[in-house]
């Protein structure tokens, strides 16, 4: 009896401590969420965000010299036609006439070859003759259809016949007019492929013509001096020389620029072209050489330069320095007027007094008025 009373004494604590429990857990529950809440940290996302704004760009500066250069520079060339073309029969047959030589001048107009023409002018003969035939028969045709003699259907049939010789016509024309090669432009003839007398198929290289209108000088420019070329192209007066012309010299003009670079040499392709009269001794393949000097200023001017890296050329029109003040630490953009690079400096024409801090690395991470920590200094 009294393990009983025991059990129920046992059992009867056990409940009013489970009751307790329950009664403190939900405020406890409460404070710690409360605390969970206040006490979280910020999102990262927020963070780096402000980091990025605090953080400032550093880059590379450099004061700018005035000192004396040799402004110019000698490249060499070679001359070029303006335009070279092989050209060709469009028919094949036997050659009769080959009216050229290598190193004729010829003007627009003028035979260059022509082939045996018997053939084509049978095979026009040909084709007129069906062509009358054609056009007889449709004549009949329609009289014969008006009075009422004579099918619709046989008038359509001597239309469609008709239709067919005249086109048979022309194209048998147009074969014979092709067994000659007319000049399309003056030019000279550089070589010809071809005798007399022997047999050519369509589109065989006959003769190769120099469009010599216009002489080019075709030059090969490294890395520096093609970025200054391009977006500076009246920096520079350009005079080209003949070894095998001398005492004749031709002012250039640019004509075009190829932007892909020369994998080996890592250069550019620039054209220019003669202006004014061009010496009668000139030859496409001559060796040139072209002087390239500043369009202003006397050579021994004194002159700012800046490193090479320091001109931003984003911009095709007008190049620009970024110059860093040191009082309040910020960058300004600045277009200047290039001259000739010197070994890894540049000449500023215009745009700079010589003393300036410019910025000679990481000018492309920049914006007006941005303040920057630099190194360099």
């Amino acid at each position: 009896m009294k393990q009983s009373w025991k059990r129920i004494a046992s059992v009867t604590v056990i409940a009013a401590a489970a009751l307790l429990v329950l009664s403190v857990f939900p405020a406890l529950r409460t404070d710690v969420r409360a605390q969970t809440t206040t006490d979280a940290p910020k999102p990262a996302a927020e963070t780096r965000e402000g980091a990025e704004h605090d953080r400032k760009v550093t880059v590379e500066v450099t004061r700018a010299t005035s000192r004396t250069v040799t402004r110019g520079r000698t490249v060499a060339g070679r001359v070029a036609p303006a335009r070279t073309v092989d050209i060709a029969f469009q028919v094949s047959g036997q050659v009769l006439r080959l009216e050229v030589e290598p190193g004729d001048k010829i003007s627009q107009g003028d035979l260059i070859a022509e082939l045996d023409p018997v053939d084509f002018e049978l095979a026009v003969d040909r084709a007129r003759a069906a062509f009358d035939l054609a056009k007889s028969e449709l004549e009949r045709a329609k009289s014969l259809a008006e009075r009422g003699v004579a099918a619709e259907a046989r008038f359509e049939t001597a239309r469609a016949e008709y239709a067919q010789a005249e086109v048979a016509l022309r194209e048998a024309e147009r074969r014979l007019s092709q067994t000659q090669i007319i000049a399309p432009f003056d030019a000279i003839v550089a070589r010809t492929f071809i005798e007399e007398y022997v047999n050519v198929t369509s589109a065989a290289p006959v003769a190769r013509l120099q469009d010599v209108s216009e002489m080019r000088i075709m030059i090969s420019l490294p890395e520096e001096l093609a970025a200054v070329a391009r977006s500076a192209p009246d920096a520079f007066d350009l005079v080209a020389s003949f070894p095998a012309v001398p005492g004749y010299t031709a002012p250039l003009v640019l004509r075009s620029f190829a932007t892909d670079a020369d994998r080996t040499a890592q250069t550019y392709d620039v054209e220019f072209a003669i202006t004014g009269d061009v010496d009668s001794r000139l030859l496409p393949g001559m060796t040139a050489r072209v002087r390239l000097s500043n369009a202003a200023a006397e050579s021994s001017a004194q002159s700012a330069m800046v490193p090479v890296s320091a001109i931003d050329t984003s911009s095709q029109t007008e190049p620009s320095v970024w110059i860093y003040d040191e009082e309040s630490g910020q960058v300004t953009r600045r277009t200047v007027r290039l001259g000739l690079p010197v070994d890894n400096e540049i000449v500023v024409l215009e745009g700079l007094q010589g003393d300036e801090l410019v910025v000679s690395g990481g000018w492309w991470r920049l914006r007006d008025n941005q303040t920057v920590t630099v190194a360099g200094l």
